[in-house]
């Protein structure tokens, strides 16, 4: 699936690939690398998903369907192009398919791609890491269904990763757009619309700065939006480019005064030493109830707090600024260049 369709496919299913592109599972990219047939249906090939154009999924053929023929063979040339309603043209192509015999060595090298190359992150370290965060919070909601909204950046990309959709249309991501954010008015709109249902905004504190005033319209239209507040006090995907590929110079992206070394890039510690804002005095101030959490002992009891409050709720979960989303395809490069480590 493309970063927009999680969830259109369970999760868990027992042939889910997951999702593509920059900071896609090297599974699902190797599966498009490799393939001899590639069915898109409602995707634009943007340069997120294909990396170098040339090189995407270079030994197949591309059946190409969407609605909008403005999107057919925009930047990837089709070699079938069909501009019909996806619905109508999935139902039009079970009438007439023939599945080949056996697809089982093709399913399985799949199956080894992804059993032999999961998501992961370091599971020793003795703080919160992002991605243990969302981790939790998927298998804490697991059982109900949940809406995901998020902003842009490392918490997007992570909430991707790592939150298990089961169903489709419980994710939101302005994605192409870029909309930092985005997450805390998406998800009171989904609240709005769904009034009992739980609606979480795993936001981080860049995007979340964004809107922060939208925090008075939830307390004054009683929506009660939780949000994951993944705090580590930069702009941590500008961050990771700064450190993957231009020496770790800072171009204002750390959210702190400019008297604090890491303004500098000079912080001597994965966690910022002197945080700034207060998030939960924020919060508090425009009648939400929240927590600060930094230790991994607090982090269940403290999501099973904000998930089961009445009200809004923030929890700000502080954490290392130095964490990167892999895997990544650097910009203009092919799967063969993949960072994994």
């Amino acid at each position: 699936m493309t970063v927009m369709g999680l969830g259109a496919y369970p999760a868990e299913g027992p042939l889910c690939m997951d999702m593509l592109g920059m900071h896609g599972a090297v599974y699902a990219n190797w599966a498009v690398r490799d393939c001899d047939l590639l069915i898109s249906l409602g995707v634009r090939f943007d340069d997120r998903v294909t990396g170098k154009l040339e090189a995407f999924a270079k030994h197949a053929k591309i059946i190409h369907v969407d609605i909008d023929p403005s999107e057919l063979n925009k930047n990837k040339p089709a070699h079938i192009p069909v501009c019909s309603d996806v619905k109508y043209a999935l139902s039009e192509l079970n009438k007439v398919v023939e599945a080949p015999s056996d697809l089982s060595a093709w399913v399985q090298t799949c199956l080894d791609w992804k059993k032999q190359n999961p998501f992961k992150f370091d599971g020793k370290f003795n703080g919160i890491l992002q991605q243990r965060a969302i981790a939790e919070l998927s298998r804490l909601t697991a059982d109900r269904k949940t809406y995901v909204t998020v902003g842009v950046g490392q918490h997007q990309m992570w909430a991707a990763q790592f939150y298990k959709f089961r169903h489709p249309r419980t994710w939101l991501s302005s994605s192409g757009l870029g909309t930092m954010g985005f997450g805390l008015p998406a998800a009171m709109g989904v609240q709005a619309a769904h009034p009992d249902s739980l609606v979480i905004d795993i936001d981080g504190d860049g995007s979340f700065l964004m809107n922060i005033q939208e925090m008075a319209c939830c307390f004054c239209e009683k929506l009660p939006v939780k949000v994951l507040l993944l705090d580590n006090q930069h702009l941590g995907m500008v961050v990771q480019w700064e450190d993957r590929f231009f020496k770790g110079n800072r171009g204002h992206t750390y959210l702190g005064p400019i008297d604090h070394p890491e303004a500098s890039g000079q912080g001597g510690d994965r966690y910022v030493a002197d945080r700034y804002p207060d998030f939960v005095t924020i919060a508090k101030g425009f009648g939400w109830e929240g927590a600060t959490i930094s230790d991994q002992a607090d982090l269940i009891p403290a999501l099973e707090e904000m998930i089961n409050s009445e009200g809004p709720y923030l929890l700000n979960v502080q954490v290392p600024y130095q964490e990167h989303v892999l895997p990544m395809i650097p910009a203009g490069q092919s799967v063969d260049e993949m960072i994994t480590e």
